[in-house]
């Protein structure tokens, strides 16, 4: 129950709040009690040290298919200001399917925290729920529920009037199923107490969500029964399944709900009953926070109450709670507050937080930007500009880097996340929420209840008390990533870490580097300062011993786990909000793939039905033609298994002209009748197609090898006068597309690729006013009309930026997203229209 209603109902207690009210504003004073003083140093501390991150990416649009390109804006700010100039140079996006593989990823360069880049979604993907995530290596300390992470729906490209292929059918038939068995899954409610705790004796608030399998809200309603099926409130949902109830709970009763939401009936209990304890209920009022705090048992003693928003500590008062006198409210004015999610925090006379309330400050509203079309309409394949003009709360203008997108109106997600409901709301909050846009789009005291019943339900993530109280944090794992870079950790086979080892840094492509380092005393090492644009570095790692030992293990990092999980199973049908959207996209992206086949002249085909199996990719290790080498299958030899044998001893007798001399570390191998120019016959060595020296096999363990290939004579005329003495090549199991590295670790020496960084793609977007201008074909651009993830105000606040419009007609979004230096989102949104 509010305040507001509790004090109506109770006339002897409205004069006890008013004169309350004043008393806190005597005795409740800065700068508290030494506990109170030491939590807020505490929580500036664990900021200030721990330096967290928060990064995001706006996407071009809501709905996508295979096939399509996916285009994103990116920004990394700190935690704190949201000023968006990091320590961090390197942004790692991937998407995620719902078994947790990394389907795409792509290595950014941050410049000033911004960075923009596209994935191709390739014809192959499998329509479905996807999870996009974002994260820089200094992000990993904090863990990957702190990454920025968003679902997307990615539908079939086949247009609904296409005849679906068996393959196709089958995966319908699959998904169908999938999607029955997640329906059964009975819907989930849980109860929630206000303050973190229910409290006998005393008026409680306890917020209540309902979810499907989903996370979607559930309307909901029913009754709170206790132990003798007495009904003693009553509840009803009132935005997405959440809402609150008041009542007071008897000491040692036992209280259920009865529920039945998406006409599922359950019986839900409710929260323990505490004999004592605290309360602190807050109410949100348009200028002022009311904040009651009361106390049942116990003895008197001081509390302290602390307000903050991303570690500033906005508010901090103490006072004392005595026998007759254990309920105080204070009204604290909200101006005191920047923008964001205020925790308040209720501290005993020890220090030790009792009670916690989340809280939203509306705060500086933040800069206000306008999209004005230079025409109220506009014909097919005209010339459009549009004014941006960006200005601060007061007027003044501001200038700010912007992404823009002009997409299919009908295609836009309500209530999608936006920069500012990312920053000020759902990085600061555990678990998935429901379209967070929509408590910014247009703020009302409707809206503003909403957002307070999200925030009685969804629990704080950003640090925990009895975390920042122990003291500093540990020193971090993972360091600010200057450039990309490779880390693991050297190990013997027993997993005991090797300290002072050396790793060696072997490149041969796209230029020859020799590097080494010492690993530390866990073991781990780092080369960093890799990668250029759109290069693929080729190398090999090496583990030794300063004794010269190299029976070691080399585990290099598997990047940050996968969340737990599946995703949302993707619909039969997309809903009737998004539906004529993916149907114009999936048109689009067949007239694409048609404009493709007739500006390149190819034959196009009628209905063919293919009933062969697809061929299995060729090896991106192998550079020669398959088949044209002895291939020796570790699998096939029972002794290649038990880790006794390296790699060239499996060669000993078993490859006629291929001769295996000396023991190991002075083994030597020699392909008879193969001779250089030179006059030396010692092979070319390859390990997953990269040239390494003799030494790098010498202890190779054949357990590790997949399979060992010889090339002689003309097989090895491919690599010039390097093959001349033949060819032998290692391939090793973590090299192959089936290598699964959280179960798998890599041997002592390991050949690696590593991508750089990725040069982004330009959005292709026509000018019918060139001279040169090609018109003679259609133009299909309709779901993402324009993309331009580079817009920039000047000091005046302004810029304009023209393209030319398609030849689909119809409604579009304009939408624009950015953050200042100074930390302010800005996010604006306008429409055209097309005739």
């Amino acid at each position: 129950m509010k305040l507001s209603s509790f004090s109506m109902k109770r006339p002897w207690l409205r004069g006890a709040l008013v004169g309350l009210t004043a008393l806190m504003g005597l005795a409740w004073q800065q700068p508290g009690t030494p506990a109170l003083q030491k939590a807020a140093l505490a929580m500036q501390d664990f900021y200030r040290l721990s330096r967290p991150e928060k990064a995001y990416l706006h996407l071009d649009k809501s709905v996508y298919t295979v096939g399509e390109t996916l285009w994103f804006s990116a920004c990394v700010v700190a935690a704190d200001t949201h000023r968006p100039d990091t320590l961090s140079r390197v942004l790692h996006v991937e998407l995620l399917a719902g078994s947790g593989r990394v389907v795409a990823r792509r290595e950014l360069r941050l410049d000033g925290g911004r960075s923009h880049g596209s994935l191709a979604l390739p014809d192959t993907l499998s329509p479905d729920s996807y999870r996009l995530r974002a994260y820089t290596g200094w992000m990993r300390n904090a863990g990957p529920e702190f990454f920025f992470s968003r679902r997307v729906q990615i539908w079939p490209a086949a247009a609904p009037d296409a005849a679906a292929s068996p393959a196709q059918l089958r995966a319908k038939a699959a998904t169908a199923r999938r999607l029955s068995a997640t329906l059964a899954r009975p819907p989930d409610v849980q109860f929630f107490a206000e303050g973190g705790a229910l409290v006998a004796g005393l008026e409680n608030v306890v917020a209540f969500k309902a979810i499907d399998y989903a996370g979607n809200g559930l309307d909901v309603q029913g009754q709170v029964l206790d132990e003798q099926d007495k009904p003693v409130a009553s509840l009803r949902s009132s935005h997405l399944g959440m809402g609150s109830f008041s009542f007071k709970p008897v000491a040692g009763q036992r209280y259920h709900a009865v529920v039945a939401p998406g006409g599922v009936a359950l019986q839900v209990p409710l929260p323990t009953v505490q004999p004592a304890g605290y309360t602190l209920h807050v109410v949100t009022l348009a200028s002022a926070f009311l904040v009651t705090i009361q106390r049942q048992g116990g003895t008197s003693g001081t509390v302290s109450l602390l307000g903050q928003v991303r570690g500033r500590v906005a508010y901090s008062a103490h006072g004392e709670l005595t026998a007759g006198h254990e309920m105080f409210t204070t009204r604290i004015p909200a101006s005191q507050f920047p923008a964001g999610i205020v925790q308040f925090t209720l501290f005993d006379a020890q220090g030790l937080p009792v009670a916690e309330r989340l809280a939203f400050a509306a705060g500086d509203p933040g800069l206000r930007v306008t999209l004005t079309p230079d025409r109220a309409s506009y014909g097919p394949r005209q010339p459009v500009r549009v004014h941006v003009a960006v200005a601060d709360a007061a007027g003044q203008p501001v200038a700010v880097p912007l992404s823009l997108a002009v997409t299919d109106a009908g295609g836009v997600e309500a209530g999608a996340e936006t920069i500012a409901a990312h920053l000020l709301l759902t990085s600061d909050l555990a678990g998935y929420v429901e379209n967070p846009g929509y408590y910014f789009q247009n703020p009302t005291s409707e809206t503003a209840q909403h957002l307070d019943a999200l925030l009685l339900t969804q629990g704080w993530r950003r640090f925990s008390w009895k975390q920042v109280l122990a003291g500093p944090p540990a020193a971090p794992e993972f360091g600010f990533e200057r450039a990309i870079g490779i880390r693991g950790q050297v190990t013997l086979p027993n997993g005991k870490p090797v300290a002072g080892g050396t790793v060696t840094y072997l490149q041969a492509q796209p230029e020859k580097i020799y590097l080494s380092t010492r690993t530390d005393a866990e073991g781990r090492f780092l080369f960093t300062g890799l990668g250029q644009c759109n290069d693929t570095t080729r190398l090999t790692l090496q583990a030794r011993t300063d004794r010269g030992k190299r029976n070691l293990l080399l585990n290099l990092d598997p990047g940050p786990p996968v969340p737990a999980g599946p995703l949302p199973v993707l619909p039969l049908q997309a809903p009737a909000a998004l539906a004529d959207a993916v149907q114009r996209s999936q048109l689009q992206h067949a007239a694409e793939i048609k404009l493709q086949f007739d500006t390149t002249h190819n034959v196009l085909l009628g209905n063919v039905q293919v009933n062969a199996r697809r061929a299995v990719a060729a090896d991106p290790r192998r550079l020669y033609p398959s088949g044209s080498a002895t291939v020796l299958r570790m699998d096939d030899y029972p002794s290649a298994r038990n880790g006794s044998n390296t790699a060239l001893q499996m060669l000993q007798g078993r490859v006629p002209g291929v001769s295996v001399t000396g023991a190991d570390p002075n083994i030597q191998v020699q392909i008879r009748g193969v001779t250089s120019l030179s006059g030396a016959s010692e092979p070319l060595f390859l390990l997953d197609g990269v040239p390494v020296t003799i030494d790098a096999l010498a202890y190779f363990p054949a357990s590790d090898v997949e399979t060992i290939e010889i090339l002689k004579g003309g097989q090895a005329a491919l690599f010039g006068s390097r093959g001349s003495g033949g060819v032998i090549a290692v391939y090793t199991r973590r090299g192959s597309p089936s290598y699964n590295p959280g179960v798998e670790r890599a041997p002592g020496v390991v050949a690696l690729r590593v991508p750089g960084y990725v040069c982004a793609r330009a959005f292709y977007a026509p000018r019918y006013d060139a001279a040169t201008a090609r018109t003679n074909f259609p133009d299909p651009r309709r779901s993402t009309l324009y993309w331009n993830p580079a817009v920039r105000t000047n000091a005046a606040g302004q810029a304009d930026v023209t393209f030319f419009t398609a030849d689909a007609t119809g409604s579009f979004r304009l939408a624009v997203e950015g953050v200042s230096a100074a930390g302010q989102p800005a996010v604006g949104a306008g429409s055209l229209l097309v005739r």
